[in-house]
């Protein structure tokens, strides 16, 4: 069975990211990266930083062994910077790959796909999508 969710604080949550800001660093002309890491503290969070009608972005941290659950946007291309740290992707179709500081990852529609923070220090990426992406995650009510 399929679960369709649009609600990305309720994705972020569910995925172990206890920590969702929404609205503090919305659109703002420049930011800093530092300034947002002193603000949300050492634990994981995300941190969405740019939303309108065509596209939003989130900053996400995470620890190794972290990631979120297999999902698929059924009419979304995604696309993530890696910030820091190192990650795997899990893609259908092409296995597990690996990404590193400087690396882009594009994920297009129907493709489903899991990622996790690996190595031994904190993963830092920037998530971009269209607003209120669907995810849709097999094997859940």
């Amino acid at each position: 069975m399929e679960k369709h969710d649009n609600d990305v604080v309720n994705v972020l949550t569910t995925d172990g990211i206890p920590v969702v800001n929404m609205n503090e660093f919305l659109n703002i002309s420049l930011l800093s990266l530092e300034d947002i890491k002193k603000k949300m503290g050492n634990g994981s969070w995300a941190v969405r930083i740019i939303y309108n009608k065509r596209f939003q972005g989130f900053f996400v941290k995470q620890f190794p062994g972290e990631g979120n659950r297999k999902h698929y946007h059924p009419d979304a291309v995604e696309c993530w910077l890696i910030v820091e740290g190192d990650w795997e992707w899990f893609i259908e179709g092409d296995g597990v790959r690996k990404a590193s500081i400087h690396d882009v990852v594009i994920m297009e529609e129907g493709i489903k796909h899991q990622i996790t923070v690996v190595g031994d220090k904190p993963g830092i990426r920037l998530a971009i999508t269209m607003p209120d992406v669907d995810h849709v995650f097999e094997n859940e009510a």
